[in-house]
């Protein structure tokens, strides 16, 4: 029988791969650690993210802007100056001057617009401030916000119709306990009362007077007086609210603006037509020349309302 030979590894070699083996094996190892640590440092961190979200208060939500109105004023203004008034369940703000001249002409009352404050720069804090130099005690009012979901977002007009008289009929009641308490508060000074209404809102007490179960003033003057609605119902709602400005038996004073919102000047036309219409007496409505958008020239402002009134007799 032959022998076979194999062939001689030297140690060497098998030192060398097995130095090889144990690096691989080292260094899995080491992979597999960092990868392991890495996992748990990842888990840690999403553990204390959740930890801090937590901690964390909830975001507030944003102030009413009427609360924030009120909130000013009480603030900002004088406490002689600001009054509570509570209509019915209701409680609004109203800012109170007497008059300074040596005789007493009588209450003006001053309604801002909707999502207006009751020193709003436009013409109201103007007439407050100025009116009682000319004989005027003013009442200011903090009015309420615009209803919630006014004008409707529904699809059809039939039903955008119907919630916006849902949402406006709450509203006109407030408005109407709230302009009455106010009128009592009137009747505590000597002299005529007197309104004077921006916006919706104006044309929101046009609607009430023609109404029982509120009190009337004296006057009315009308301050860029519109009614806000959808793009398919405006037309109605302004062309209601002509008709009615020009059946109620107040006297009207109504101006608007050169420069104003855009319903208003092409509505202003109409309420002039339908009261020429009627023969209404002591209506008279003016356009006023302004620089800014929305904002009253304060001395022609002034000079319009004098010269009515003493038109009117007063």
């Amino acid at each position: 029988m032959h022998n076979i030979s194999l062939p001689k590894i030297s140690r060497n070699k098998v030192s060398a791969k097995l130095m090889a083996l144990l690096i691989c094996a080292l260094t899995f190892i080491c992979s597999t650690n960092f990868i392991f640590a890495e996992e748990q440092k990842a888990d840690a961190s999403i553990e204390n993210t959740k930890t801090v979200a937590n901690k964390t208060p909830p975001i507030k939500k944003p102030i009413e802007l009427t609360k924030q109105y009120k909130e000013d004023l009480k603030h900002y203004l004088s406490s002689d100056e600001v009054k509570p008034l509570l209509a019915g369940p209701d409680d609004y703000l109203t800012l109170v001057k007497r008059y300074t001249s040596a005789n007493s002409k009588g209450v003006a009352i001053l309604l801002p617009d909707w999502q207006q404050g009751a020193t709003n720069p436009k013409a109201i804090n103007y007439l407050r401030n100025v009116l009682p130099a000319k004989g005027w005690s003013t009442i200011a009012i903090q009015p309420s916000k615009k209803p919630e979901g006014y004008p409707s977002s529904a699809i059809t007009v039939a039903e955008q119709k119907k919630e916006n008289q849902l949402a406006l009929k709450e509203y006109k009641s407030k408005l109407n306990s709230m302009i009455n308490a106010v009128m009592n508060t009137a009747k505590e000074y000597p002299g005529i009362v007197l309104v004077i209404a921006q916006g919706n809102n104006a044309a929101f007490l046009v609607d009430l007077y023609n109404q029982d179960g509120s009190q009337r003033p004296n006057a009315l003057i009308m301050l860029s007086s519109y009614r806000q609605s959808n793009h398919a119902l405006v037309n109605n709602v302004n062309e209601h609210f002509a008709h009615q400005l020009a059946l109620t038996e107040l006297p009207v004073l109504d101006l608007y603006l050169k420069h104003d919102n855009p319903l208003v000047l092409s509505t202003a036309a109409q309420r002039k037509a339908f009261s020429t219409q009627e023969m209404k007496v002591y209506y008279r409505q003016r356009q006023l020349n302004n620089t800014v958008t929305g904002y009253y020239p304060e001395e022609e402002l002034l000079i319009q309302i004098n010269s009515w009134l003493k038109a009117i007799g007063w």
